[in-house]
């Protein structure tokens, strides 16, 4: 089974996981095994006991020498010093010879001992006879010097075995850590352990309900595939699949034909050449042949049997596609039966066309065009006499007239590419229109006819030419004419919508109203109609303006203008027909004297104030900010819209252009780029910034008014 990436890294961090917990484990019981040895092999005590003993011995021995310095007799043999001393000596031995004799050897009294000993020894003579006073008097003082040794010793015993016990104590407690770790780290990877293998069994689930899903599912998949029968079978070609396929074709239901031999279910089974197919398909072959047998009711059928190997839980097993060819049979015989009566029909017309090939090739040489005829390799076929009389071929192929060399002859004629310097076997199909001279052109075509034999045409289109130049202009002038008609209907739809709004508006109003409305309020009514009739003499004005902008002969009229005002004054009216619409203003005290034209800034302000509304949903909030900075006054207009797209800034000017964020709401595109055009004749620009669902911002720029121009404009 083929192991992915990520069950790789899992199968081996589960296995570092186990070698750490093993690793973990080893070491702690080693070092329980190791501390359990240190305190098992404390020979503090033992040792103490042989130098106290040792040092007991040697103050009896010296309490026998003095007796015997004094004379006294000794009754009893176990009082006398050579008894004394045989135990004494004894005593040393097993101090010198034993463990113990490693630990005196790191105490450094070792050789003080051993010297005693050796004395002792030598004097065993002397203390078999009658000892002198002298000799025990002097043995008596050796044998004290070697009891105050021995108590040196055995003190220094102690200390020893005091620093080992805090030794001790200090590994233990490292011992204790040491295992607390490894303890932590056992938890550590038993709990990711037992997670993996909690995840194990729920992967495992999940496989096992997958693999559950997939039978079913190709169950149902080869149940219901019905255009043609399925069976799968095993080595001794026992059926093991039998679909509603192959009870269509067989008439046999499937629990009549699982488990039983393929050979007794039907004849077409018992074939030599079908039970072939069928073993050597369960030996890893596959075959695909066609079986044309008599059906049950008596006509002709043809069965399309196609056998593949199949190796499912390491058994080789076959299966078997069988399909009803029988149209597909009968039209192939009925198209060989064709094919003779085709063939006697090709020979009668063979002379017949060869007939009427002498007939074309008479037309060919009368007709007025070029023609020529090449073989696959390039090598001229025919050729007529147009051919030969045009110009870069009467000049460069009367030598060699082959069809690299015929159209590396117009290589250098107008309209041609290097397709036809490079022309190399096999050609490609190739149409150009060449200027062979001055107001001469001809079409070169070459096509193949039947992939072994190129034509070539040559046509004089002269005229053609001539009569298609006339078209282009006149098709260009036409579609100038269209694009100005459709800008200045698109302007007029998108400029006269506001006046003619609060036309209606007015109007409606006093229709309702009649003779309820007061003088005062009839009065403003009016007024409101007579200043949209204004407004639309006004975009009348303009309209003209937008299609002299065009042609390029509109006059700028600047004057001095409080920008404040005019601004203002078009929000205002802008309320007329957008109520809803909560206009802010943030502008100076003082006024904002500019230099413009006031008619066309009109419109301007007029297309970025109602674009903001337009794109700001039902309740628009729009903000109108006003300043001056060195010589210029500013205005942007702000709303929080659905905004535009930052890879459409670049083209929101552009005529006829609208943002895809714009979809489903009203527009003709031509609003912007109408307004900062009259920028562009201002010396100034529309700067915007927008970000998509967040709103935008314009702004633009005009010059302030000096002091000479304001007194010319009052």
């Amino acid at each position: 089974m083929r192991l992915n990436l990520h069950s790789y890294k899992a199968a081996l961090v589960t296995l570092a996981a186990m070698a750490s917990l093993i690793v973990c484990l080893g070491f702690t019981v080693a070092r329980l095994f190791e501390l359990e040895r240190e305190f098992r092999t404390d020979a503090m005590y033992a040792n103490t006991w042989y130098v106290t003993q040792a040092q007991f011995e040697a103050a009896i021995f010296a309490e026998s020498l003095a007796r015997a310095a004094g004379g006294e007799t000794f009754a009893n043999p176990e009082h006398a010093p050579s008894f004394r001393a045989d135990i004494l000596i004894s005593r040393l031995a097993v101090l010198l010879e034993g463990p113990q004799g490693r630990t005196l050897e790191i105490l450094g009294v070792s050789s003080d001992l051993k010297q005693a000993y050796l004395q002792l020894t030598m004097a065993d003579d002397i203390l078999q006879g009658t000892i002198d006073h002298e000799a025990a008097t002097r043995l008596r003082e050796q044998i004290r010097d070697l009891s105050y040794k021995l108590r040196d010793a055995a003190n220094r015993i102690v200390w020893l075995s005091r620093e080992e016990a805090v030794a001790k104590r200090s590994n233990y407690l490292q011992v204790v850590f040491e295992s607390v770790a490894y303890l932590s780290g056992i938890v550590l990877c038993a709990a990711f352990l037992m997670v993996r293998l909690f995840k194990g069994v729920q992967e495992a689930s999940q496989a096992k309900q997958l693999l559950k899903q997939e039978q079913e599912l190709s169950d149902l998949v080869i149940s219901n595939i019905s255009n043609q029968g399925i069976v799968m079978f095993d080595g001794q070609l026992r059926c093991l699949l039998w679909n509603p396929g192959m009870e269509d074709l067989l008439t046999i239901k499937p629990d009549q034909a699982v488990g039983r031999r393929m050979q007794d279910l039907d004849r077409l089974f018992a074939k030599e050449d079908v039970v072939g197919a069928l073993t050597r398909a369960t030996e890893g072959t596959s075959s695909i042949f066609e079986d044309e047998s008599a059906a049950s009711e008596g006509h002709e059928r043809c069965l399309e049997i196609n056998c593949f190997p199949v190796f499912m839980a390491e058994r080789k097993l076959g299966i078997a596609f069988i399909r009803d060819v029988t149209e597909q049979w009968l039209a192939r015989k009925q198209a060989e039966r064709q094919n003779f009566d085709l063939e006697i029909k090709v020979l009668q017309r063979t002379a017949a066309l060869r007939q009427a090939e002498r007939r074309l090739i008479a037309a060919i040489n009368s007709a007025s065009e070029g023609f020529a005829a090449f073989d696959w390799t390039g090598k001229l076929l025919f050729a007529n006499d147009q051919i030969w009389a045009a110009a870069p071929v009467s000049l460069w192929c009367r030598e060699e007239m082959s069809l690299t060399a015929f159209l590396q002859c117009f290589a250098m004629c107008e309209g041609a590419d290097r397709r036809l310097v490079n022309a190399q076997s096999p050609f490609e199909e190739l149409e150009f229109d060449l200027l062979m001279k001055k107001d001469t052109w001809s079409r070169l075509s070459l096509t193949k006819a039947d992939g072994a034999t190129i034509f070539v045409r040559l046509t004089d289109i002269t005229g053609y030419k001539q009569v298609a130049r006339a078209l282009e202009s006149a098709l260009a002038r036409e579609r100038e004419t269209t694009n100005a008609y459709r800008s200045f209907v698109s302007m007029v739809s998108h400029q006269f919508r506001t006046p003619l709004a609060i036309l209606d508006s007015s109007a409606q109003r006093i229709l309702r109203r009649g003779a309820a409305m007061t003088e005062d309020e009839l009065v403003t009514r009016i007024q409101k109609i007579r200043n949209a009739g204004t407004r639309l003499t006004r975009l009348v004005d303009s309209v003209l303006n937008a299609a002299k902008l065009d042609a390029g002969t509109i006059e700028l009229n600047p004057a001095s203008y409080n920008l404040v005002d005019l601004v203002m004054d078009i929000c205002e009216r802008q309320k007329e027909v957008s109520a809803q619409a909560d206009i802010r203003f943030d502008v100076p005290d003082l006024p904002a004297r500019v230099y413009c034209d006031g008619m066309l800034i009109e419109q301007v302000v007029v297309n970025l104030l109602s674009n903001a509304i337009k794109y700001s949903g039902n309740t628009p909030v729009v903000e109108i900010k006003i300043w001056m900075d060195g010589s210029r006054a500013f205005c942007s207009v702000r709303d929080w819209g659905i905004g535009i797209p930052a890879d459409e800034l670049p083209k929101i000017f552009d005529r006829f252009y609208r943002a895809r964020t714009a979809s489903g709401i009203a527009g003709t595109g031509i609003g912007l780029n109408f307004a900062q055009r009259i920028m562009h004749l201002h010396g100034g620009e529309i700067q915007v910034e927008s970000y998509e669902a967040a709103g935008s911002l314009f702004t633009f720029d005009l010059p302030i008014a000096n002091a000479d121009q304001t007194q010319q404009a009052a």
